[in-house]
């Protein structure tokens, strides 16, 4: 039985149109692992259908016992629709220990020299924004590090960094943007971590984001893909807003950076913080009358 024009121009407009469908659904983010000898490894994300993707680049460290496989949703986030390639970073890959900063100041002061190289996004991007910073232990050793590393970032993001003491130093002319909670959970001290930190920072430009999580469905490692160590630190029940509201930070941190380097509350004030779900800090306000008891 021979098929009819009239049906064979709709059976072929049906193909069509799926066909424009798949392309349309296809995703724009681009990730690669690699490593680079004797220095660590790594995992960037870009948005390739973004123009000038490499703007800015976040180098972030992993936390204890965690590689760069642990972190894809805040890396694909971070990246998506903006300028900026998430370079999720481990100084000392096959080792749990994440806090001392001489792999640290080895690995920036290498992978700074090869963002050309290794990421494809950046190679007509001669001197992209650098941001440095980690999640938990990575961002004791980071902080440590940066007297040594060379060129200074032009900013740092931390989430949840420890261990955060009054006796460490960050370089008053660098810009922070820190990620912490109002009650403490798996045992990182909420004031030797992100509030120290801001405490830390030039009141010139810093910010401070405290999640409140005093019903503890929200944990140090939400902005994990799985929790940390398995029972050890879950994600928590709660918090799918977290990593969305993150990155979003970001992105605005380093859009600031590269247009005046001034940080105002009016900026960073997202929809979480006038939803109480977290606390915002910014320059020279102070966190002491809102910290939550041990």
């Amino acid at each position: 039985m021979m098929m009819s024009s009239k049906v064979a121009a709709i059976l072929l407009l049906s193909v069509m149109l799926s066909s424009t469908i798949a392309n349309n659904s296809t995703t724009t983010i681009v990730s690669k692992r690699g490593k680079i000898k004797k220095t660590g490894e790594y995992k960037y994300f870009y948005d390739s259908s973004v123009p000038a993707a490499c703007e800015s680049v976040y180098i972030f460290g992993v936390g204890t016992a965690m590689s760069v496989n642990d972190y894809n949703a805040l890396g694909s986030t971070i990246s998506t629709g903006n300028r900026i390639v998430a370079l999720v970073s481990d100084a000392t890959p096959g080792n749990p220990v994440k806090l001392q900063e001489g792999p640290w100041i080895r690995y920036y002061n290498t992978i700074v020299t090869q963002i050309q190289d290794i990421i494809p996004a950046c190679v007509d991007t001669p001197d992209p924004i650098i941001l440095f910073g980690g999640h938990s232990a990575s961002g004791q050793g980071i902080v440590n590090a940066l007297p040594n590393v060379v060129p200074q970032p032009n900013g740092l993001v931390f989430l949840s960094p420890f261990k955060i003491t009054k006796k460490m130093k960050i370089n008053p002319s660098i810009p922070t943007l820190n990620w912490g909670f109002e009650k403490t959970t798996c045992s990182v001290s909420v004031n030797n971590a992100a509030k120290a930190a801001y405490e830390l920072s030039s009141p010139n430009h810093r910010v401070l984001y405290r999640i409140d999580n005093e019903d503890n469905t929200i944990t140090h490692c939400i902005f994990t893909d799985n929790g940390c160590m398995g029972f050890i630190c879950p994600k928590g029940k709660e918090g799918g807003w977290v990593i969305p509201a993150v990155s979003k930070s970001i992105q605005i941190f380093a859009d600031d950076i590269i247009d005046d380097g001034k940080l105002t509350r009016t900026q960073f004030d997202l929809d979480v913080v006038k939803d109480g779900k977290v606390q915002l800090y910014v320059n020279e306000e102070s966190t002491n009358a809102n910290t939550k008891s041990e």
